[in-house]
C-alpha cells in the first residue's frame, strides 16, 4: 500500500514541479480531443440532420403497381406501406390520381377546349413533399372543397386563366362540364405546370373511381443503406405496389453525405497528427528536463520499466483528465455547430464520451511511446557526474 502511495506522490509532485510543460501537453490534449468528439458527435447525427435538410429537393420513394406503372393501386396499400415507417423517419406522402380532362381555352375566339391532364392529390401535403412549389394564391387545404382547382404556370398561360377565374372541366365519366374556381397557380419548374390539380375526393368523382391512385410519393429521412434495405424488405412484403428510391435525389443525398464524412476525416487525421506531435515533443523535452532525476532513480535501483511506468502512468492521467474536459468542450461545440447549420441539437452517446476518452489515452501513451524510450539509454554515472 504504501509503495503505490509512494508512487503516485512522486508523479503528482513531477506534474506540479513542470506546470508549464505539462499545461501544454494538457491544453494540446483538451483542444485535439475537444474537436474530435465534437465531430464524431456531429457525424453520428449528421445522417438524420442533413436528410431533414435535402427534404427541401422533394420526395425521395416513389410508390407505384408493380404490375405495370399505369396501373391503378389501392389507397389502403399505400397506408401499410406509410404504416412501415416510424412517425420520425416519416416527413409525408402525396397520392396521386391521374386523368384526362378537357378544359375550355379563354384565348380562343372559338371557345375550343384543349386536353390536359388531371391530378387527384392531397394538397395539404404539397408543403412536405414539394416544398419547391411556388404558389401563387392559396391552395385548397381541405378535403371537403368541392369547387376549387389549381392550375400548372403552363396552363395558366397557354388557355388565359388567372386566379379567380371560373374554370370547366369534363370528362368522358361526366355529363357536361363542372365549374371550378382557380384559387392558386403554381410554378413546380416540371411536369406539374402543364396539369390541373384538384382535391383526390373530387378526382375519384370525376374519374369515377373510389380509393384508388396510379402512384404516391413519400419523403423519408433516409440513413443512406438502411433505407434502400427497409425498401426492400417493404416490397418483399408487399407484392401488389413496387416501392423504389428516386434515383437523381438518392444519389444526391448520398455524394453530399459521403464528401462530408471525407472531409471530417481528413479532419480528424490532421488534428491526431497534430497532437501527437505536439504531445511528443513536449515529452521530449520533460525527460531531457528530468534527465538527472531519472539517473538518480536508477542509481538508487529503479529499473528502466519502472522508470517507464512512471512516465506513462503520468501520459494517461494527462490523457485521460484531458479527454473528458475536452469531450464536454466538443459536446458544447457540437450544440453549437447543430443550431448554426441544422437548427437542432445534437444527441449526446455515450458511445462519443468513451471513444474520446479511450482516444485521449491512447494518444497520450502512443505520443509519449519515443520520448520515453530514451529513459533506457540514460546512464547513471555518466549523468550524474554531469557529462
Amino acid at each position: 500500500m504504501k509503495k503505490w502511495k509512494m508512487f503516485f506522490r512522486m508523479i503528482s509532485q513531477a506534474l506540479k514541479e513542470r506546470k508549464s510543460r505539462v499545461a501544454i501537453v494538457f491544453f494540446a490534449i483538451v483542444v485535439g480531443i475537444g474537436v474530435i468528439s465534437a465531430l464524431f458527435s456531429v457525424y453520428y447525427d449528421i445522417n438524420i440532420k442533413m436528410s431533414k435538410e435535402l427534404r427541401t429537393y422533394g420526395a425521395n420513394l416513389a410508390l407505384k403497381s408493380s404490375v405495370d406503372t399505369s396501373q391503378e393501386i389501392l389507397l389502403e396499400d399505400l397506408e401499410q406501406v406509410v404504416a412501415e415507417f416510424s412517425q420520425e423517419e416519416l416527413i409525408g406522402y402525396r397520392p396521386n390520381l391521374y386523368g384526362i380532362a378537357e378544359v375550355e381555352s379563354k384565348k380562343s375566339v372559338f371557345k375550343s377546349t384543349k386536353p390536359v391532364v388531371l391530378v387527384g392529390t392531397w394538397f395539404e401535403q404539397v408543403a412536405k413533399i414539394n416544398p419547391y412549389w411556388q404558389v401563387e394564391g392559396e391552395l385548397p387545404i381541405n378535403h371537403d372543397i368541392k369547387d376549387e382547382v389549381v392550375i400548372g404556370q403552363d396552363v395558366a398561360e397557354k388557355l388565359g386563366y388567372d386566379i379567380g377565374d371560373e374554370l370547366k372541366l369534363t370528362t368522358k365519366n361526366t355529363w357536361g362540364s363542372e365549374k371550378f374556381m382557380v384559387t392558386a397557380i403554381v410554378e413546380t419548374g416540371d411536369d406539374a405546370d402543364s396539369r390541373i390539380f384538384v382535391n383526390l375526393s373530387v378526382a375519384e368523382r370525376l374519374l369515377a373511381t373510389e380509393a384508388k391512385i396510379n402512384t404516391a410519393y413519400l419523403s423519408v429521412i433516409s440513413k443512406g443503406e438502411d433505407l434502400r434495405t427497409k425498401v426492400t424488405e417493404i416490397n418483399e412484403k408487399l407484392s401488389a405496389v413496387d416501392l423504389e428510391t428516386i434515383q437523381k435525389i438518392a444519389k444526391s443525398e448520398a455524394k453530399v453525405l459521403d464528401k462530408i464524412k471525407s472531409l471530417m476525416y481528413l479532419v480528424v487525421m490532421v488534428i491526431l497528427l497534430s497532437t501527437i506531435l505536439c504531445v511528443s515533443t513536449t515529452m521530449m523535452t520533460i525527460v531531457a528536463e528530468r534527465k538527472e532525476e531519472i539517473a538518480l532513480k536508477k542509481a538508487l535501483g529503479a529499473d528502466s520499466k519502472d522508470v517507464i511506468i512512471e512516465f506513462l502512468m503520468e501520459a494517461i492521467i494527462l490523457g485521460g483528465v484531458g479527454g473528458l474536459i475536452g469531450y464536454g468542450l466538443g459536446f458544447l461545440g457540437a450544440q453549437l455547430i447543430g443550431k448554426s447549420v441544422f437548427d437542432s441539437a445534437i444527441s449526446f452517446r455515450s458511445m462519443v464520451l468513451l471513444s474520446s476518452f479511450i482516444l485521449s489515452i491512447v494518444v497520450s501513451c502512443v505520443a509519449s511511446t519515443l520520448p520515453v524510450s530514451r529513459v533506457v539509454d540514460i546512464d547513471p554515472a555518466v549523468t550524474l557526474k554531469g557529462e
